[in-house]
């Protein structure tokens, strides 16, 4: 089987939507296969022309990631082996082991001292207040914090307001009842009661308290990013989120959004990546303030988005910044998009069906310049790959048909 060129052969750590957005990306670029590896199969890369999945049940052990890794050195030997991660599981793995795998692969990731920095929250709000960047008013809670029988009760912000993880790591990994991704609460006793739970259940790091900003998928935008390997950013691309997940463990995520241009969340994030000499692609969650036109980072992560194809449609190839950069050496000239276009995860009828009143206008105006699907190209198109498609995008709508029926607004 073949991969990638002469020059270079594309490995992508994980097997989802997002390997395939980066195998896609490179195709369209260089028209490369990219090998992608992990635990299991998943029908966005199975049965596909561009990209070939191996996969390997222990792939969720450190030490076997680095075995293959370094076997696959030796089985493609003579080329430069561009290595991708696109979970952050998968990326910590590779911040860690750096020493063990800098001489065999091109690595487009921050050092372990900057990663840390910037994904343990408690840190990264903290480096945010520090540079001047904006970010959601916040309260830093530990274990002993949420025991205390009156705490929450005397916030600088009001209920309802926002409880999460400040280590998204090891958090994804443990299983409680009621496990959220992102709780909102609706008073004091709640706050404890979840937090409780939470330190219950394994988790020991801190609790991020943060002033909730009101509103539906309006106020919510992405950013991803592409910074060269002096710490300069190169590439920008933003994004009016329009449709969120349902599925109360999935809120956060999202499967359609409208590329946007926003000059001051532009400046926001250059001052935030190049403060810090950041290197390799980062998305980056925003929320809009509306009671003071801001525009909020709140987090930051080490790698592009699982939707971050809508860079593409907005015209910027996010994939390629990699390979002229780090395979190549080049120069990357500086590009923020500015096109309003569409991007979706799943049919088009649903995001009709369900977008906010507020962002209708937004969707059918960027609708006419038509609508991009990650996993709907035109070279990949084989009977059984169509099939794959078509069950993903069923799954998709029928869990919006289920989610739909318990939301609060329902």
């Amino acid at each position: 089987m073949t991969y990638g060129n002469a020059e270079f052969l594309p490995i992508v750590l994980g097997t989802n939507l997002n390997t395939y957005n980066i195998a896609r990306s490179l195709h369209e670029a260089y028209g490369v296969r990219t090998l992608a590896l992990g635990r299991f199969p998943l029908r966005e890369t199975a049965d596909s022309r561009i990209v070939d999945v191996r996969t390997y049940r222990d792939f969720d052990d450190p030490e076997r990631i680095v075995a293959v890794l370094r076997e696959l050195a030796e089985e493609f030997p003579g080329r430069k082996r561009l290595l991708v991660a696109n979970i952050e599981f998968y990326t910590n793995v590779v911040i860690a082991h750096r020493a063990e795998l800098e001489d065999l692969y091109v690595i487009p990731l921050v050092g372990q001292e900057l990663a840390a920095r910037l994904m343990n929250k408690t840190d990264f709000y903290r480096t945010c207040a520090e540079l001047g960047v904006p970010h959601p008013e916040t309260v830093i809670a530990t274990a002993a914090d949420v025991d205390a029988p009156g705490f929450g009760e005397n916030l600088p912000f009001p209920y309802p307001l926002i409880l999460k993880p400040s280590d998204t790591d090891t958090y994804p990994r443990l299983r409680f009842e009621g496990k959220k991704k992102v709780y909102l609460v609706q008073d004091a006793a709640e706050l404890r009661d979840v937090g409780r739970r939470i330190y219950a259940a394994g988790y020991t790091d801190d609790l991020i308290v943060q002033e909730y900003l009101a509103g539906d998928e309006s106020v919510m935008r992405v950013v991803n990013t592409y910074s060269d390997r002096h710490g300069r950013l190169r590439f920008l691309s933003a994004a009016q989120i329009v449709l969120g997940e349902y599925d109360p463990k999935l809120v956060g995520n999202y499967n359609a959004v409208v590329t946007m241009k926003d000059d001051k969340l532009t400046e926001s994030v250059r001052h935030l990546l190049d403060s810090l000499g950041y290197v390799g692609a980062a998305n980056l969650d925003v929320m809009y303030d509306r009671r003071t036109g801001t525009s909020k980072i709140l987090e930051v992560n080490l790698r592009q988005g699982a939707a971050s194809f809508y860079t593409m449609a907005a015209g910027g190839n996010l994939a390629r910044c990699y390979v002229e950069d780090l395979v190549h050496g080049r120069e990357l000239p500086e590009q923020v998009t500015s096109e309003a276009r569409l991007w979706v995860n799943v049919p088009y009828p649903v995001v009709r069906a369900l977008v906010p009143v507020s962002l209708r206008h937004r969707v059918k105006k960027a609708r006419k310049h038509g609508v991009w699907h990650t996993l709907r190209y035109a070279p990949d198109r084989s009977l059984r790959r169509r099939l794959d498609v078509w069950r993903v995008d069923l799954r998709h709508t029928l869990d919006y048909v289920k989610f739909a029926r318990s939301r609060p607004s329902a």
